[in-house]
């Protein structure tokens, strides 16, 4: 058993198989040593998306809850794509949070998606990140993240 593949059960992680997009794209593009992931929303492997708005109808925790499953689900690809054992570094992290106008915390849910990838990924799963509010997210997802990975 790989470290990688240690980490993932000691912290309780099974990645799910994720269904192909439903619209024109891609879930992840290569371009030499880059890996670009498009947007993993916080949808559970029997495919209910955690939703709701940070300050209105889910809490901060909940929130945090929706990202690090959006994060499980942006490992998934990583391993769908090069095999987590590849991953040199994750190079940048951004976070939408669905929030309501007076909430603005949106670094401590973000925080939910950061956690999940260094406990996973060590070293290689410390990243640049930028989290954002929004309005509305994809099928009214709690949280959307997306990244860009240097791989082997």
């Amino acid at each position: 058993m790989s470290e990688i593949e240690e980490r993932l059960r000691t912290s309780g992680v099974t990645l799910p198989k994720l269904p192909s997009p439903a619209y024109a794209y891609v879930p992840f593009a290569k371009n030499g040593n880059t890996l670009y992931l498009s947007g993993q929303i916080s949808r559970t492997p029997s495919g209910d998306i955690l939703g709701g708005s940070v300050g209105k109808d889910a809490t901060v925790e909940d929130a945090m809850g929706a990202a690090r499953v959006a994060a499980i689900n942006l490992l998934a690809r990583i391993e769908e794509a090069v095999g987590l054992e590849n991953v040199k570094q994750i190079l940048k992290l951004t976070v939408w949070v669905n929030s309501d106008d007076a909430f603005h915390d949106q670094p401590s849910v973000a925080d939910g998606a950061s956690t999940l990838l260094i406990d996973i990924l060590g070293e290689a799963g410390r990243h640049a990140r930028t989290a954002l509010p929004s309005k509305t997210l994809p099928k009214g997802a709690l949280v959307e993240l997306d990244a860009v990975i240097a791989v082997a």
